[in-house]
């Protein structure tokens, strides 16, 4: 009896393991999307009921409520960058924490900005094999 305890909990914390690997892999291949302005791939990764709280520059004060709200600002954040010539957003994440619950993550970091310490949740879960963001949560402390 207790080997097959034993043997539950190796399987359960193997999962884990290839599960925050995933995550790690999907937040790194959100970050490059992002970074590197790419829509069509950027947007897939939002989940359809998404819902997000955006920083002070976003100029949307409230709860975006689904992922149609949610894209739509960041469709903006894309078209700025356009318009303003960038072929790029530099998008650093640091002190990146991983929290695995069930079939959902926790994963948070921060931003450095000359002027705002960014801070960022991300709420991922896993829906038919793939991780999804249904929760960002973006704000940012200026730095004294």
């Amino acid at each position: 009896m207790m080997s097959t305890t034993t043997c539950l909990l190796a399987q359960s914390k193997t999962s884990a393991k290839a599960d925050s690997t995933e995550v790690i892999t999907t937040l790194n291949s959100f970050v490059d999307a992002f970074s590197n302005l790419r829509w069509e791939e950027f947007r897939q990764f939002f989940a359809d009921d998404a819902t997000a709280f955006f920083p002070p520059s976003a100029k949307h004060p409230t709860r975006a409520e689904n992922g149609t709200e949610v894209l739509n600002i960041f469709r903006k954040v894309f078209e700025n960058a356009r318009q303003h010539n960038k072929s790029k957003i530099d998008i650093q994440p640091k002190d990146v924490r991983v929290q695995m619950l069930s079939n959902s993550a926790i994963v948070s970091f921060h931003l450095e900005d000359p002027d705002l310490f960014g801070r960022r949740t991300l709420i991922l879960q896993k829906r038919e094999s793939k991780w999804l963001i249904v929760h960002l949560h973006a704000s940012g402390v200026a730095y004294k």
